[in-house]
């Protein structure tokens, strides 16, 4: 294999279907920062392509993520590339549904790869939109000033690298083997989302 062809496969980035959401806003922040997304709707389409990395876009809600995930044995791809130690990022319900269970929807499980439970935001106003500055004990992503779209989230976890404040403080990002996810959409968040993305997937 050539040196051009590695340097290209090393940048191709899977996007997980969720069936909950448009792609597009990640699909073009993804392009502007060099790499090349391609969407995963079913396990077979990893043998397609060599991917560096898997991303959990962030739209729709805990329960039809989940359900759709399964539907198309999603789920356990997402589980089994978190436990090869790949990376892996999930953005808004992407972190969410790491935990084990969300208040926005009872009874339906999680990946459960992280403990804790989603819980409905006590802030001033549901849903919290708009943009916010994280507090983080890594350098790259502390003070950084990132773009918030959520009425639910994790109030703590011993997995946590980032928070942030909206009436109560609640977890902005957590790390765990090789995965980072973040409650906030960094592909909304202009110029300092592409650098946090790129911290993440370079």
């Amino acid at each position: 294999m050539s040196d051009s062809v590695i340097k290209e496969a090393s940048k191709t980035v899977g996007v997980i279907n969720t069936g909950a959401g448009n792609l597009y806003s990640l699909n073009g922040c993804l392009r502007r920062m060099g790499f090349y997304p391609v969407t995963i709707n079913q396990p077979s389409d990893l043998e397609r392509y060599d991917i560096s990395a898997l991303v959990i876009p962030g739209q729709g809600r805990f329960g039809t993520v989940m359900t759709n995930l399964k539907a198309c044995a999603l789920d356990e791809v997402i589980t089994n590339w978190y436990r090869d130690n790949k990376k892996l990022v999930g953005i808004c319900v992407g972190l969410q549904i790491m935990f084990e269970e969300s208040e926005e929807d009872p009874g339906m499980a999680g990946l459960g790869l992280l403990q804790g439970k989603v819980t409905k935001l006590q802030s001033p106003k549901q849903p919290m939109v708009g943009w916010a500055d994280v507090q983080s004990s890594e350098d790259w992503l502390n003070n950084q000033t990132l773009y918030f779209v959520n009425s639910y989230g994790v109030s703590d976890s011993d997995k946590s690298i980032a928070t942030v404040t909206y009436g109560q403080t609640f977890v902005a990002a957590v790390a765990s083997n090789n995965m980072i996810a973040f409650q906030c959409h960094p592909e909304k968040s202009g110029a300092a989302g592409e650098e946090v993305l790129k911290q993440c997937l370079s």
